[in-house]
């Protein structure tokens, strides 16, 4: 017996999520992640050296990290050959480049300066772009806000967006932070947009440092694990459900490596050099917006 054409719009609101779902997941299996590229360390057509000097391990401070020479390797000697060898200078994302650039942002008495916040923004963007179109959605958002900080950094008034500081100062002196809706009328304030990237980066920064520190357990549980800790209770049902699909399609552990463009003995610590990097920037931006109460921007 067919069904009563008065069940139909029913029994199609029951199966759409469903095939929706599955859809997606079928999507997913088919755009396996390491038969894509991996993400280039140029920008505006410029090496990674144009981000100053990426070489930025000597007088850190933070937790201690294992050194980042090679164990068993002294002086002289050549490198020792490993499964997985470094990659050439070139167009590959580089987390040195990225270390390099958060290193130069924060001056020693704390100010932020956004011109280097946003370059190392900018590689991590390359970072989440080698991780494949699972994460299409957090890229184009993570380079959405990168734009829209750049423009006010370079635009009309952008000697008050020099430093995180100065822009904090500059829009609460002239109304521009909206404290209890977002406007539907003007664009985000450069306040609100930095602040979205600093949750974010407070996320890849609980990454790294799990990656780093953690052995048998595979990258998607990892980043889950840092997503449900420094993001979900920022975001809706929908993009908690979409974000727990692109951790299931995340590269290996040594697909990562490739990525990171580093050799196997010295990923670990340079994973811990740049979290120590990473989360001196966070914890300065992190204590501005604490004494102007707005961590809670809408």
């Amino acid at each position: 017996m067919g069904i009563p054409a008065r069940a139909s719009p029913q029994l199609c609101r029951l199966l759409l999520p469903g095939g929706i779902i599955l859809l997606i997941l079928l999507y997913l299996a088919s755009s396996h992640l390491p038969e894509l590229p991996h993400s280039t360390c140029l920008w505006g057509g410029r090496p990674c050296r144009w981000l100053g000097d990426p070489a930025a391990d000597e007088g850190e401070s933070g937790q201690a990290a294992p050194p980042l020479s090679q164990p068993g390797q002294t002086p002289g000697q050549p490198p020792l050959q490993t499964a997985h060898p470094p990659c050439q200078q070139g167009p590959h994302f580089h987390i040195r480049c990225l270390r390099g650039a958060f290193a130069a942002s924060v001056t020693p008495s704390g100010e932020v300066l956004l011109g280097e916040y946003l370059r190392g923004w900018k590689e991590l963007a390359k970072f989440i772009d080698s991780l494949g179109t699972a994460f299409g959605l957090v890229s184009r958002e993570t380079w959405q806000k990168i734009t829209i900080m750049q423009d006010y950094h370079s635009g009309q008034h952008g000697a008050h967006y020099h430093s995180l500081q100065s822009m904090v100062t500059f829009e609460l002196a002239n109304g521009l932070v909206d404290f209890h809706a977002l406007s539907s009328t003007r664009p985000p304030s450069g306040c609100r947009t930095l602040l979205r990237l600093h949750r974010a980066l407070r996320w890849l920064e609980l990454f790294l440092y799990k990656l780093g520190t953690t052995e048998g357990v595979p990258p998607s549980q990892l980043c889950a694990s840092a997503y449900q800790e420094a993001l979900a209770p920022y975001h809706s049902w929908w993009v908690r459900q979409a974000s727990a699909l692109a951790f299931v399609a995340m590269p290996s552990r040594q697909e990562l490596y490739g990525i990171l463009c580093e050799q196997e003995q010295r990923v670990c610590p340079t994973l811990l050099a740049t979290v120590r990097v990473i989360s001196q920037v966070y914890n300065s931006t992190q204590e501005v917006y604490s004494a102007q109460n707005m961590l809670g921007l809408p």
